[in-house]
C-alpha cells in the first residue's frame, strides 16, 4: 500500500488546440505560455487549451503527495454585451492527497470550471453578475499557472479523507477507527485556510 510522502518529478507540457465556432475565436498555436495578457486575449476572443505540470506549482504542491501529474487546461476570453472582459475556465486532473484517516495516499478526480471578471478596482465589484468572480488586475501580464493554481487550491477538502468503505484506518472488525474519525469532524469545522482566495484579489 502506498505511504503518503512528499515526491516531486518535473513533467513537460503541450498545447493543444481546436476551433471556437461560436466566438469564432483565433486558437493560440503554441504551448500555454507563462505569462498572458487576459485583456488583449479577451478582445480578440482567445481560446488557449493545453496541459500544465503540478511540478510548477508550489503552493498547491506543499498538499500533494504526488507532483508528477497534469492539468488539463482550457481557458477562453471574451467581452460581455456590457463590456466586461471575461476569463471561463475548465481544468481536469488527478490530485494525489493523504488521507487523514489512514495516513495513506488518496486521489481526488477534480473537473471544475470558474469564470471571472477582468476589473481594475474592487469598486467595481459590485457590478458584477452572479456569474463572474472578480479578477483584479494589477498589471497587464497574469501568469497562467498562478492563476489555475489558485483555482486549484479551492477545490482542496478541509481535511482529505477516504470515503468510509475504502478508507484503511479500520480495526479488525472493519469499524473505523473512532478517535480519529472525532479528531477529523472536529478538524472540519475549523476553514480551509485556501478558502480565503475566493474573497481575496487576484493577480
Amino acid at each position: 500500500m502506498k505511504k503518503c510522502a512528499n515526491r516531486l518529478h518535473f513533467e513537460d507540457f503541450s498545447f493543444d488546440s481546436q476551433q471556437l465556432a461560436l466566438y469564432y475565436a483565433r486558437l493560440m498555436k503554441d504551448r500555454l505560455p507563462e505569462h498572458i495578457e487576459p485583456l488583449r486575449l479577451a478582445r480578440s476572443q482567445r481560446l488557449m487549451q493545453g496541459r500544465l505540470p503540478l511540478s510548477r506549482m508550489p503552493r498547491l504542491a506543499e498538499s500533494l503527495e504526488d507532483t508528477t501529474g497534469e492539468i488539463n487546461v482550457e481557458l477562453e476570453f471574451d467581452v460581455d454585451s456590457s463590456g466586461i472582459p471575461w476569463i471561463k475556465g475548465h481544468l481536469s486532473c488527478t490530485l494525489s492527497l493523504c488521507c487523514q484517516r489512514c495516513m495513506q495516499e488518496m486521489l481526488l478526480p477534480v473537473d471544475t470550471t470558474f469564470k471571472l471578471a477582468m476589473i481594475e478596482s474592487e469598486a467595481e465589484i459590485e457590478r458584477l453578475g452572479e456569474e463572474y468572480e472578480p479578477l483584479i488586475l494589477d498589471d497587464s501580464l497574469v501568469s497562467v499557472a498562478e492563476l489555475v493554481e489558485d483555482e486549484l487550491l479551492l477545490t482542496l477538502p478541509i481535511v482529505p479523507k477516504h470515503e468510509t468503505q475504502e478508507c484503511h484506518a479500520v480495526s479488525i472488525d472493519n469499524d473505523p477507527v473512532e478517535d480519529i474519525a472525532e479528531t477529523d469532524n472536529k478538524s472540519e469545522q475549523k476553514k480551509n485556510p485556501f478558502a480565503a482566495l475566493a474573497d481575496l484579489k487576484r493577480k
